[in-house]
Parts: structure tokens; sequence; C-alpha cells
């Protein structure tokens, strides 16, 4: 997949039909979410939560492609919309990958197997 901040593209080789990439994911997704999920209460000031949810995508990013990513895809900027742009993408491509791994399997389900005997 490639995954575009700005001007800057980068290749990453994701795909959720590996079972050590989709655990890296559901892992990296979960730390991420508990991450920036801030009480309403807090009083941290904005620029600390921008900052906090950067360095979480960060982690994400590392986490998922190994160390390093992060400056692959974001250089040494940190930018709470490049952020979510590139945190966006990952997502949508794992979305993606689900769907058209659903529906390959679903073609071997025994639901249709019965459908297409009973046509017959």
């Amino acid at each position: 997949m490639k995954v575009k901040v700005n001007d800057r593209e980068t290749e990453l080789e994701f795909c959720v039909y590996d079972p050590d990439v989709m655990e890296k994911y559901e892992n990296a997704l979960e730390v991420a979410i508990k991450e920036t999920t801030f009480d309403e209460d807090s009083d941290l000031k904005l620029s600390e939560k921008i900052r906090i949810q950067c360095k979480s995508v960060f982690k994400f990013f590392n986490s998922i492609f190994g160390e390093g990513t992060d400056k692959k895809v974001f250089g040494e900027k940190v930018n709470l919309k490049d952020c979510l742009s590139a945190f966006q993408q990952v997502i949508a491509e794992a979305a993606k990958q689900d769907e058209e791994l659903a529906n390959s399997i679903g073609k071997y389900t025994p639901n249709r197997a019965q459908r297409r005997k009973s046509k017959k």
C-alpha cells in the first residue's frame, strides 16, 4: 500500500491476510485508541493533546511496519492533520482488504453451496 502525506509517498507492505500483520495492526490500533482518548475534564493543553496524538500515530506505524517507519512517512514534522490522514489511509486499506477476504470466503460458505444445489 502507498501512504501519501503531503507530497511524500511511502510504499509500505501491509496485508491483513497475514495473521502476524493482522495481530500487529489490531494491537497497534487498540493502543492508539487508548492513548488518544482524553477525559472531558483533562487539564492538558490542546498542544499537548496534539503532541500525544501524533506520537501515538508514530508508534502505530512503527508497531506495524517496523521502527523508523514514522520518519519515512512523516519526516521530522509533527502535524496532527498529516498524522490523522496517514492513520486513516491504513484503516481504510485494512477495511478494504477485510472486505475482499470476506467476499472470497463467502463464495465457499455452506449456505452458498446449498443455494446452488437447490437451483438445479
